[in-house]
């Protein structure tokens, strides 16, 4: 029994743009105002992480069309590192890095709903996080059609409400007064190092904002013609999302000049919301952001799932006589009547709401997963340079620019690493250790194997 390739290229670019808005967007652009001292920096710096996202998601475009099996990330570290490559990328996946994004959106998604239904105790907010995941788990066990029908839907709420806040901020809203822009607002001081520092400061701002758009790989063995439709969704999904962010941007600073964002850096959405459309514009500004981080929720919970799914089949067989063996097992379920990885579905629930219920913050359940995630997309991304010779025959699919493409995504994502690491030492080794902590595990099942093999 294996995946069924059910899912089309409109409820594949839905998962891609789905997972990548969440409440970023709202945020964002006020906490670059702190590094931007002119309009022009902020433009170069949204179209610049543009740019290396879309360098890794065409990379990933073709390892798809070279693996289009459920897992990709996990299949191409498998390939092109060994067996081991691909079992830490999942352990790190699994329990590490998979329920702490799940659980650190559906905290998000709680602290929205507090705001939108007036509930605004701490445990209200626990509280509609777990349901939220509940409810996506219920949509994604009754099939993949129906997590892609949701997705769809969500994504194009999520497109809607933000074009109505692209035209109400261009069109409707009246234009701030904006003094002309001195030569030293325009200029970067401190010479190289100083232009160095400032385009990784405002890069680890932005890029964040960026994210999700690897998780969509994980659906890749249910796509039709993923030769195809993948890697048009993929491109289509990425260069949209930079053309709405752009916009966004223009249509904010156009209302709100960037001084007075600076000062109030998380009330800029709101106030384009109410300049276009009065109070009832902060209304559904909040409702606007309680659906995209909805959206986003629901993509995690219908592509990570794949993932373990994916990584568990590998190894059910040799952990069956270990104590690990009924893990294996249960995660590897393959529902007979819907061809969905129902025991993985249930399982990243079950570990996202235990991390939610332990970390209880955002800030804490992102910051310990981030090394480890980063360094694995890294590796993820440079195995194209081992299996595109290897594994290509007739694929419909090539990364254009390469290997410029792929390395201009290393190049910065490993600068990117080089920074959480000084900068926040503490949260990256706590990452790192309970990322390292499946070296033992797989040793364990090598050993069984190689028993099995001589036995």
């Amino acid at each position: 029994m294996t995946l069924q390739r059910k899912l089309g290229l409109s409820a594949v670019l839905a998962v891609v743009i789905g997972d990548m808005i969440g409440s970023g967007i709202f945020f964002t652009p006020g906490e670059l105002a702190v590094v931007a001292s002119a309009e022009w920096q902020v433009y170069f710096f949204w179209s610049l992480c543009g740019v290396i996202t879309l360098c890794g998601a065409l990379t990933l475009a073709e390892l798809s069309a070279l693996i289009p099996r459920a897992g990709v990330a996990y299949h191409a570290l498998n390939e092109a590192y060994g067996p081991f490559a691909g079992f830490m990328q999942a352990w790190m996946m699994i329990l590490v890095s998979g329920p702490g994004a799940i659980a650190g959106v559906a905290i998000l998604f709680g602290e929205l709903a507090n705001q939108v239904f007036g509930t605004g105790s701490a445990g209200m907010q626990i509280g509609w996080a777990i349901i939220a995941i509940a409810f996506f788990v219920a949509v994604n066990l009754r099939g993949a059609e129906w997590g892609g029908r949701t997705q769809v839907f969500l994504t194009t709420v999520k497109v809607i409400g933000l074009v109505a806040l692209i035209v109400g901020g261009v069109f409707i809203a009246s234009p701030a007064s904006v003094a002309q822009e001195s030569i030293d607002a325009t200029t970067i001081k401190g010479g190289v190092v100083g232009f160095l520092r400032f385009i990784g400061l405002g890069v680890a701002i932005v890029l964040f904002t960026y994210d999700g758009w690897i998780d969509a790989s994980n659906v890749a063995g249910e796509v039709k013609n993923p030769g195809r439709n993948f890697p048009l969704a993929m491109g289509i999904g990425v260069v949209t999302i930079t053309l709405i962010y752009l916009l966004v941007n223009f249509a904010f600073l156009r209302v709100v000049p960037l001084e007075v964002m600076r000062e109030n850096p998380s009330l800029v959405a709101p106030a384009v919301a109410r300049a276009a459309f009065g109070d009832a514009g902060g209304t559904a500004l909040s409702f606007l952001m309680w659906i995209s981080i909805f959206g986003a929720l629901g993509g995690l919970i219908m592509t990570l799932p794949r993932l373990f799914y994916a990584a568990a089949s590998e190894y059910v067989e040799r952990a069956e006589h270990t104590v690990l063996g009924p893990v294996f097992k249960a995660i590897s379920h393959l529902s007979p009547i819907r061809s969905v990885p129902t025991g993985a579905i249930l399982f990243a629930a079950g570990i996202s709401i235990a991390a939610l219920l332990f970390f209880g913050s955002f800030s804490r359940i992102v910051t310990f997963f981030l090394v480890p995630f980063q360094f694995m997309n890294i590796l993820m991304v440079s195995s194209i340079f081992r299996l595109r010779k290897r594994l290509a025959t007739e694929v419909s699919f090539r990364v254009p620019g390469y290997p410029v493409v792929p390395g201009i995504f290393i190049f910065v994502m490993s600068l990117f690493l080089i920074a959480a690491l000084v900068y926040n030492p503490l949260d990256s080794v706590i990452g790192i250790a309970l990322t390292l902590a499946g070296a033992p595990v797989y040793r364990m099942l090598a050993k069984v194997n190689t028993e099995q093999e001589n036995g």
